[in-house]
């Protein structure tokens, strides 16, 4: 029975993929959240399975805390890095952190237990960082996108680049949607050239599972997108309001302590010798 690890399993990207991985049936899922009243409360089918030690297994904790990473990625097949936040916070590196932590956790469990099978990396992005996915899009239009999310993306664009360091052990995948919204699932394809909005979180999940369920190689290293193959998807309008105050905390970043949706992160502390 296939095993998978998801970090950052109460976001929304998070909690579809649970759902769609229950209710496929037929595996485990290892599911890490900093709150797992939440996760059991915002995701019917997670509370539904959490009795079911088979199915569902729920690590809460930091992802600092090595003991409860390694004990949710021991035994995984794929690992889905979907830890993410939905606003553009100055100094986020949340995307940083859980590579770093996911990295130094197979490290671990590999010197633990040499000649381990090693998990697949699936790791959320977006496709205004790949510029091959964005030939529809007019420049200006991607140029207020992009300046809108600059933070997120800045530690996106970390994340990546540091699992691509890996390759010569690692194998990983970076899946790159257009908008997303909150809506039912109508059908999804991988893509490998271009991205599509609107897509619904359950059809990326959907996608992002059939990634991590690929095993003769063809997405090692990869940036992909998931389209929907129906039309229906409703347009993501809170979008605009998330692409108008990331824009003010892009420019006036102070802002954010007063109408960001979460505590800014402390200021790093200057080194010394």
């Amino acid at each position: 029975m296939p095993r998978y690890a998801v970090l950052g399993a109460t976001g929304n990207t998070g909690r579809a993929i649970v759902q769609v991985l229950l209710d496929r049936g037929s595996c485990q899922v290892h599911a890490y959240c900093r709150s797992r009243e939440k996760l059991l409360r915002l995701c019917p089918a997670a509370a539904d399975a959490e009795c079911d030690r088979k199915r569902l297994s729920v690590f809460q904790g930091r992802l600092d805390d090595n003991r409860i990473i390694d004990d949710c990625l021991r035994g995984a097949d794929a690992v889905f890095l979907v830890v993410a936040i939905v606003d553009n916070m100055p100094g986020c590196t949340v995307a940083i952190q859980a590579a770093h932590a996911v990295v130094a956790s197979l490290r671990r469990l590999q010197t633990a237990t040499p000649g381990m099978h090693l998990p697949r990396l699936v790791m959320l992005s977006s496709a205004s960082l790949e510029p091959s996915f964005c030939g529809d899009v007019p420049a200006a239009v991607h140029w207020v996108l992009k300046t809108a999310v600059s933070h997120l993306y800045k530690d996106l664009e970390g994340a990546e680049a540091f699992l691509r360091a890996q390759d010569d052990w690692l194998s990983a995948t970076f899946v790159k949607p257009g908008g997303l919204v909150h809506d039912h699932a109508f059908g999804h394809q991988v893509c490998l050239d271009r991205a599509q909005t609107p897509l619904s979180f359950l059809d990326l999940a959907a996608g992002m599972v059939e990634v991590a369920d690929n095993v003769d190689g063809r997405y090692h290293m990869r940036s992909v997108s998931v389209i929907p193959t129906a039309q229906g998807t409703r347009f993501p309008w809170d979008g605009v309001y998330y692409t108008m105050t990331g824009l003010l905390f892009h420019f006036l970043p102070w802002t954010y302590r007063f109408l960001g949706d979460y505590p800014l992160p402390p200021p790093e502390r200057a080194k010394t010798d």
